[in-house]
């Protein structure tokens, strides 16, 4: 509390000393120094409210130019950020914050930025960054004789040296914070030390000890309304519960904790808990409880992943506005400079004129020489400008062609990893069963056809997937050479035969004649593959599956056709006509990525061929690409 208070008093004397001003200036600064206030009480407890308040602060101070508080608003988006454990956008944040207030008057700020961007580094694992940050605050807090910065400089090293597994160091440095945090009675800090030496004594695997400084922890994170701490004693609770073997405890210290930690959206939490849980089921044997977590942890680092990928985007995107206003920068200068050398000229005119009669000749002649001189800078910037505006549009391309190729990406990866991450996880589910023997081999071979086929579409995805990718990233080359096409489709036939006869559908080969073909006939297979299974896959059962070639003129004209549920006009035109994937359920709910489609036509096109389709609802699909004659 106390700590709290002084650095409300810091921030009331910074307004009157360096921004007091008569008038709305100083008005608007306590206007912002009691939104800032307000944002950094519930930072922890409700981050999202926080990085709102923030945010809204941040445009003010921007907007009237201040940079104190433009600096403050950067800290405490860094901590709020952090407290949802989205460390990348904290780091960023944090990393604005030390470039306003390094090598500033400010050295609380300047302090507290440095320790901030340590912690950060240590969730994000980076030990040696996080070291140098540290001992720049402590040496900056004995350069100053400033205690508190140096006691918040003692804590964060107290974890450092946890997450390093230097467990003796890391008391100590606990200790002496404490020191310093306890005659001040800031409960916030004494908390965070106290659940920090029931996280070392667990380390040591002294459950008791452990015990006793959490629930003096437990006890002052529920007096100051600390949200986030209070969560993460509750996980520790429940891990020493755990461990001498007091199940119900903990169970109900996890179940007190998992609303707080989705209430603040700290997902990595919710991680760790459903994962704690799992263990308690599975030691009490309860399995589906065990399993449920489970599936609550994988949806949980889903939506960590999704909201760390959501940070890369919001780092590209900051990259693309610091270019473009480098951009708008250098054509200010430009200007600028124009504008000064319209100045001088006008200055020389005005000397020459004073001169007089006599020196008319003189004066016209440097005025011509001027002029001259002029026209060629004014020639001279006329290109660059135009240099600059077809750069500026060159960019603005390449930008808007990189924003479809990421949203097209998105796309897929979001279903891909969806549909690659099922079987895998139904897999490793049925191992562990397996293993715990909970469920016998007799009933894993039971169900082992059908984990065969959801493997075989795995595999067939991440094919995809592969040559997807390498053509992206220009690392699949096209080699075109001289073939015998019919074999090649007999070969894809053959492949798809294991396919078919689960339907119990028919692929007939009606090509008679040879034909020679001029194409890459790896990419031709994997053409022929995919088109033969979508067939397949829109086919009812007991159904037929056509293919053939021929010649028509210098073309070789190849046709996969089926009798099943056929497609709309729409969905014709947005295979044909758009970079979007596409797909549909089969006729026995089969699922797919739509990356197939993407591939043949991607393939179809580097070896000189097109796609046609003619289909109907209800009434069959022929699909037909055709390749240069040999």
């Amino acid at each position: 509390m106390i700590k709290n208070l002084l650095l409300t008093l810091s921030m009331v004397l910074t307004v009157a000393v360096c921004f007091g001003q008569p008038g709305s200036r100083l008005e608007d600064s306590i206007m912002l120094d009691r939104r800032l206030v307000s944002a950094g009480r519930n930072y922890l407890s409700e981050p999202d409210s926080s990085i709102r308040r923030t945010n809204a602060a941040l445009r003010e101070a921007l907007r009237l130019k201040n940079r104190y508080y433009e600096g403050r608003s950067y800290y405490l988006l860094s901590k709020a950020h952090w407290a949802k454990a989205s460390y990348r956008l904290s780091a960023e944040f944090g990393f604005k914050a030390l470039k306003v207030f390094e090598n500033s008057s400010y050295i609380r700020e300047w302090g507290e930025s440095l320790v901030s961007l340590s912690r950060t580094f240590i969730d994000l694992q980076n030990y040696d960054e996080s070291k140098m940050y540290l001992d720049r605050a402590a040496q900056l807090a004995r350069d100053h004789n400033s205690n508190y910065l140096l006691a918040d400089s003692y804590r964060e090293r107290s974890m450092l040296l946890l997450a390093q597994q230097r467990y003796d160091s890391a008391l100590q440095y606990a200790n002496k914070a404490l020191e310093i945090f306890e005659p001040s009675k800031d409960t916030v800090d004494i908390s965070v030390l106290y659940g920090r030496k029931a996280r070392i004594y667990f380390s040591l695997k002294d459950y008791k000890q452990s015990r006793i400084f959490n629930r003096k922890s437990m006890h002052l994170d529920s007096l100051v309304g600390n949200r986030r701490a209070l969560a993460v004693s509750m996980y520790q609770a429940a891990q020493n519960s755990f461990y001498l073997h007091h199940y119900d405890s903990a169970i109900h210290f996890l179940e007190l904790g998992i609303p707080m930690n989705a209430g603040i959206g700290n997902l990595l939490s919710l991680i760790r808990m459903h994962n704690l849980l799992s263990e308690i089921y599975t030691a009490q044997g309860k399995p589906l409880l065990a399993v449920d977590n489970l599936r609550k942890a994988a949806f949980y680092r889903d939506s960590l992943y999704e909201q760390q990928r959501s940070g890369h985007v919001q780092e590209m995107q900051s990259l693309y506005e610091s270019d473009k206003k480098a951009d708008t920068i250098f054509m200010l200068e430009n200007e600028n400079e124009l504008k000064q050398q319209q100045v001088r000229n006008h200055t020389l005119v005005t000397w020459f004129l004073s001169v007089g009669v006599f020196s008319l000749t003189a004066l016209i002649f440097v005025l011509w020489r001027l002029r001259a001189h002029q026209k060629k800078a004014n020639d001279a910037l006329s290109i660059k400008n135009r240099a600059i505006e077809q750069q500026k549009e060159e960019i603005q391309a390449q930008a808007e062609s990189l924003q479809e190729l990421n949203h097209l990406k998105s796309k897929l990866f979001s279903v891909i990893s969806h549909d690659l991450r099922g079987p895998i996880a139904n897999l490793q589910s049925l191992l562990e069963l397996v293993t715990n023997k909970i469920m016998q081999p007799e009933e894993f071979l039971a169900i082992s056809d059908k984990l065969k086929s959801n493997l075989n579409v795995t595999q067939r995805t991440l094919e995809n997937l592969l040559n997807w990718s390498l053509s992206q990233m220009e690392g699949l080359r096209t080699d075109q050479k001289k073939f015998e096409i019919k074999s090649v489709m007999e070969e894809a036939c053959r492949l798809m035969e294991d396919l078919a006869q689960r339907k119990h559908i028919i692929i007939e080969n009606t090509t008679r004649t040879p034909v020679m073909v001029m194409a890459d006939p790896d990419q031709v297979q994997l053409i022929l593959r995919n088109l033969i299974h979508n067939a397949i896959k829109f086919s009812k059962t007991d159904g037929k599956v056509l293919v053939s070639a021929s010649e028509h003129h210098n073309e070789c004209h190849v046709r996969i056709k089926d009798f099943g549920i056929g497609m709309t006009q729409e969905e014709k035109e947005m295979i044909l006509s758009s970079q979007e994937y596409f797909t549909k359920i089969g006729t026995q709910q089969e699922k797919g990525t739509g990356l197939g489609l993407l591939l043949c036509k991607e393939f179809i096109h580097r070896n000189g061929g097109t796609l046609t389709i003619d289909s109907h609802p209800g009434h069959g699909t022929e699909i037909t690409f055709t390749l240069p004659l040999a």
